[in-house]
């Protein structure tokens, strides 16, 4: 029941593995730093708005046989802008996060086909720092805290010429994702 909104959201994320490190009891690891650009464009009831950003993160990922789990960290920060009919305006907004992800491969045919189930769990903190809009409001949002979960499913071929096509499929459920969003002190409850 709210209004139209077109959106486009763009990026890249570029990494690098660590050499595959044995430990004790049949376990691995591979350490993973990362670095990404992220953006975005929204349409609606004639605004607009751009934000674009970066983020640091790394990841250690922990393996024994057919079974997997990784932990990631990470914090980024996006500046944005919103043109409406009063004029432009400017916000920025930090994030941080942890996840974890678990999972386990069931190989079939030799390895040729592979049953993925697994499992992610992540926290996030998104500030949006207070600030004067175009017409003069003052805009005051508290720190978003997110937990997610989401279930996944994939199933993967492995190709004698080293190819990996695969289909998944998931479910993505967002807890505790609500937050306070005021206008010269009124609450703005549809905005939360």
């Amino acid at each position: 029941n709210g209004p139209r909104v077109d959106m486009q959201s763009y990026g890249t994320l570029v990494g690098g593995d660590s050499s595959y490190q044995e430990l004790k009891h049949g376990w691995g690891t591979v350490i993973t730093p990362y670095i990404g650009y992220n953006g975005s464009s929204q349409h609606y009831s004639g605004i607009s708005t751009y934000t674009n950003g970066g983020i640091l993160g790394i990841t250690q990922s922990f393996y024994k046989n057919n079974f997997f789990t990784a932990v990631t960290v990470n914090a980024g920060a996006n500046v944005g802008e919103s043109n409406t009919m009063y004029g432009s305006e400017n916000f920025t907004t930090l994030m941080a996060g942890i996840a974890s992800k678990t999972g386990y491969n069931f190989e079939f045919n030799n390895e040729k086909f592979i049953i993925q189930p697994s499992y992610m769990m992540s926290y996030s903190f998104i500030n949006t720092f207070d600030y004067t809009n175009a017409a003069g409001v003052n805009i005051k949002s508290d720190p978003l805290h997110t937990i997610q979960i989401h279930p996944t499913i994939k199933f993967i071929g492995n190709l004698k010429n080293g190819w990996q096509p695969y289909a998944s499929v998931g479910m993505v459920w967002n807890l505790l994702n609500e937050t306070k969003v005021t206008a010269n002190n009124v609450a703005l409850p549809q905005m939360s």
